[in-house]
């Protein structure tokens, strides 16, 4: 999808075309739908300062955050060629600080605060952006005003020990399927002097030759007022926000800034292109891209809706034929990367191992020329309109994303009147017809323009020939990857306001389902969660990954509609209907509660896991475990959690292993049902804009003939004790980067030191940005690695979570990064932390707790959480008691009783040998 359609999809202040109206046979449905979602931008303020600043400000009443994001108009797309990635550089580095500000203070600031900061890079623009709680904001203006101009790019500003980190995000990314095929098909999409020609980190030796002095005349060419946008959104007054950024961004003097260098394209080709590679991973994997439109272009909202109607769901034109009519591949998706220059438009494909990579080339073409010469069907037409327009609503939850949307705008020559911009916008979406589908297609999409690069298996013959070995299914990762900073991502929105979740009530129906509801008519949105108990403690472990494929069927087919036709049902509201092994999820709009609950339960209840799909998702299930095998990372955690649980559940993966999956049956799947879903197994959540009485009847209706179970708890294997350290480390001479899992068994969630273990948390491996001293020593000081993190309180459930801790750093820093790992552990189990140190981490525990509660989906995971935990819907009175409550003293005593250097495992997976010691460089 274009990059600004997800923009578009956070903007609510657009009308409906009379000639769409009245061809709607939901004209006062759709009506109503717009009414509520419009005006939103009535209340944005646009401005722009005598030195070229624009300022966005959208003042929403009563919100409890505020979103600060500033946009600088420069991406990678600015870069010379033998200079790539100094923009994603330059981000990394101006969180390093300024004449005023040492590294680490932007971090101990926002978490002082109790926010969250970040920022991203793309290859025409760099965002950064701050979330508060709306009476702690003005701190962001503070900092950006600061190095907007004035930061410092030198040695002490750990210039060099953040190019390690880069590096390392460089080299992680390469250790994930899809990253060398983006990076491979630019250049021949692009000419080598078009701006869109190389990936937006850069060239790996261009990041380690980068020097201080380089990186500073990249920031002094445009990092000036005239070049950037400031974007507020939330609860804050406008006139008051205007004045302090006049104060503080007026006296900043504008520049000339450079030309932009100008677009450049191959002439027509004579027909398409194709390359191949060699992958390390094993499955065969395509992505096809032909040259599209700019931002702004007419045909850019058009390109959208082709993307939606090829790709998009299970409705989808690609999907359905490759998925599910083929068989071929086990994942497909497009995309229209429109940007400030003509892009280019995405098609990618995750080929089963052993079919045919022409054939399924082919397939896709075959479509594509449907698309071009025959009319599509009014209702795909018609799903595209409904998607838009509800996907603004349910946005309009986020002043996160609504602030990204405007600041993300700004960054495009369209972007001084956004108003204007999204209307026009939804208008032409609104507007296309079937012949402009045909034009687009046979314009753009044509065999002739496109550019075909395969990744291979090393195995693989030519053509796609069987193989010996068994098929895999990626992980899907972004084709136009966006470089960030690399801090802890904000939580979309913040501030509870005095929120709470006692409001909430609970039901226990006749047939022992809990149903736990709480209103909220702010946006006429519904959604529903649906949770069975301890499902993956009830898998035996010969039928190990049965549970996930039982899930994976649930939505495939009931006694009442096909798996086809569920889909074409939720897809036409515009919702969103996932199913899984624990139980299921729902997302429409208020007039559709009855059609979206009606099918989350006769998925959950009615399943008949036709033959069909049941063999489809089997050879899904199956690829993904062998993929699995082919990610270095993936099998790092697999083997961690192995050691750590032994025999206990939790030692399975959730996929379970080729050897019992393959033997499983459709009969399997069905008795597994039987037995873990049940509903006094389970419990439903129910928010937003509903009337609790009558949801309450509703459900009761709809479950009444689900027959609750006599199953007891599940017996469970009790985890090893170990008495010593375990080390395992499996070497692979493929892998870009060393994976490293340090840890062990960890707490249940009603331990009574858990609150104390969250303050110990934050001190030691998750605090804000790089303030915990993991963080702070091996990623922020040492540049050893791009990601470091460790806790022991995310994973504490029901049964006991992990302590674990993860690294992802380079095989000569391999030991270094681990032994200075456990000296952090060591240090925190032998000394109290300062007094400082615990009360910033209180300071962020307890003003970010708000990040939790901001969209009807996130309120619905608390109270979810809650009756699993049995906290109570008061807990966030206690958790802000509890928190204020721990000492340095606390930290220090939980420290010592539940982290044990001498019983760590620790189990790496990279291109080191078993000493620990990088393996020789393989040749090119």
């Amino acid at each position: 999808m274009s990059r600004l359609a997800p923009l578009v999809c956070a903007l609510m202040a657009l009308v409906l075309p009379p000639s769409v109206r009245a061809a709607d046979p939901q004209t006062k449905t759709d009506a109503e739908l717009v009414k509520t979602a419009q005006g939103i931008l009535k209340e944005l303020h646009t401005t722009t300062l005598e030195n070229g600043l624009r300022v966005y400000l959208l003042p929403i009443k009563n919100a409890p955050i505020v979103s600060v994001m500033v946009a600088y108009r420069v991406g990678s797309a600015d870069e010379e060629k033998d200079q790539t990635g100094l923009s994603h550089y330059l981000e990394h580095l101006m969180f390093k600080g300024t004449e005023k500000l040492v590294p680490g203070d932007i971090d101990r600031i926002t978490q002082r605060n109790g926010g969250q900061n970040n920022a991203y890079t793309s290859e025409d623009m760099t965002v950064y952006h701050f979330d508060f709680a709306a009476n702690r904001w003005q701190a962001a203006l503070d900092i950006e005003a600061d190095r907007m101009r004035n930061i410092r790019i030198d040695m002490k500003h750990e210039f060099e020990e953040e190019k390690g980190a880069v590096i390392s995000e460089l080299n992680g990314n390469e250790d994930q399927p899809g990253d060398l095929e983006g990076k491979t098909i630019l250049p021949l999409l692009f000419p080598k002097d078009s701006p869109y020609s190389h990936p937006v980190i850069g060239e790996k030796a261009h990041v380690q030759a980068a020097t201080a002095e380089i990186i500073k005349r990249h920031y002094d060419k445009w990092y000036h007022p005239n070049n950037a946008s400031i974007v507020i959104v939330g609860g804050f007054d406008a006139e008051e926000a205007l004045a302090k950024i006049k104060k503080l961004f007026g006296p900043i003097p504008k520049t000339t800034l450079p030309p932009r260098k100008p677009a450049t394209f191959f002439k027509d080709r004579a027909g398409p292109i194709h390359k191949e590679f060699e992958s390390k991973f094993d499955v065969p994997r395509m992505l096809m891209g032909f040259n599209a439109v700019a931002v702004g272009s007419p045909d850019d909202p058009l390109l959208d809706v082709v993307q939606d109607i090829l790709a998009d769901g299970r409705t989808s034109r690609l999907y359905t034929k490759l998925v599910e009519e083929e068989r071929i591949v086990s994942g497909v998706s497009a995309g229209n990367n429109s940007g400030r220059y003509p892009g280019w438009f995405s098609i990618s494909l995750d080929l089963f191992k052993g079919k045919d990579r022409k054939k399924a080339e082919e397939l896709v073409f075959a479509e594509l020329e449907k698309l071009a010469t025959e009319p599509i069907t009014d209702e795909e037409l018609n799903r595209a309109r409904k998607k838009i327009l509800a996907a603004r609503v349910f946005s309009r939850e986020s002043v996160h994303s609504l602030a990204n949307s405007i600041a993300q705008t700004s960054a495009y020559p369209v972007g001084e009147d956004v108003t204007k911009f999204f209307q026009d916008y939804l208008d032409a979406v609104l507007a296309v017809s079937k012949e402009d589908i045909k034009r687009a297609a046979k314009q753009y999409l044509t065999r002739k323009q496109a550019v075909v690069v395969w990744s291979v298996p090393k195995e693989e013959k030519p053509g796609g020939a069987p193989a010996d070995s068994p098929t895999k299914k990626p992980n899907r990762s972004p084709l136009f990857r966006s470089a960030s900073h690399g801090l802890n991502s904000a939580v979309e929105g913040a501030g509870t306001g005095g929120f709470t979740l006692t409001a909430a009530k609970r039901v226990v129906l006749p047939n022992g389902l809990t149903v736990i509801l709480l209103e909220d008519h702010r946006l006429p949105i519904v959604v529903a969660d649906v949770e069975l108990s301890e499902v993956s403690l009830r898998e035996p472990a010969e039928k190990a990954g049965v549970a996930a494929l039982m899930g994976s069927l649930l939505d495939e087919g009931t006694d009442k509609h096909t798996g086809k036709q569920i889909a074409a049902a939720i897809e036409n509201t515009g919702g969103t209907l996932s199913m899984s092994s624990s139980g299921g999820s729902l997302k429409v709009l208020t007039p559709d509660t009855d059609l979206g609950l009606g099918l989350l339960f006769e998925c959950l209840t009615r399943p008949t896991f036709p033959a069909e799909a049941f063999d489809r998702q089997k050879d899904q299930q199956l690829s993904a475990i062998d993929d699995a095998q082919t990610q270095p990372n993936v099998r790092a955690n697999e083997l961690f959690h192995a050691i750590v649980y032994g025999k206990h559940p939790y030692g399975r993966t959730h996929l379970g292993m080729r050897s019992t999956v393959e033997k499983l049956t459709r009969e399997d799947c069905q008795a597994f049902h039987k037995l873990a879903f049940a509903p006094n197994l389970a419990t439903v959540v129910v928010v937003g804009d509903f009337k609790t009485a009558e949801m309450t009847k509703k459900i009761e209706e709809l479950t009444k003939d689900w027959k609750k179970s006599d199953i007891g708890k599940p017996t469970v294997a009790a985890p090893p004790k170990p008495s010593s350290r375990t080390t395992k480390i499996v070497s692979d001479p493929d892998a870009a980067q060393v994976h490293v899992y340090i840890g062990a068994l960890g707490i249940t969630r009603n331990n009574p030191d858990y609150y104390k273990l969250l303050v110990m948390d934050n001190v030691l491996g998750t605090g804000a940005g790089f303030t915990d001293r993991l963080s702070a020593n091996l990623r922020d000081r040492q540049g050893l690695a791009y990601t470091v993190r460790a806790t022991i309180t995310s994973t504490a459930g029901t049964q006991q979570g992990t302590f674990a801790g993860y690294i992802g750093t380079f095989p000569e820093a391999y030991l270094k990064v681990r032994d200075g790992f456990l000296a952090e552990i060591r240090t925190i189990r032998d000394k109290p932390p300062s007094k400082e140190e615990v009360e910033d981490a209180k300071q962020y525990l307890l003003g970010s707790l708000p990040f939790r509660f901001t969209t009807l989906s996130a309120v619905a995971g608390q109270l979810l959480a809650a009756e699993r935990f049995g906290l109570g819907f008061d807990f966030l009175e206690k958790y802000e008691k509890e928190v204020a409550a721990v000492t340095p003293d606390d930290v220090q005593k939980v420290a010592e009783q539940y982290l044990d250097p001498k019983t760590l495992a620790i189990v790496v997976v990279g291109a080191i040998d078993q000493d620990g010691k990088p393996l020789p460089k393989k040749k090119p």
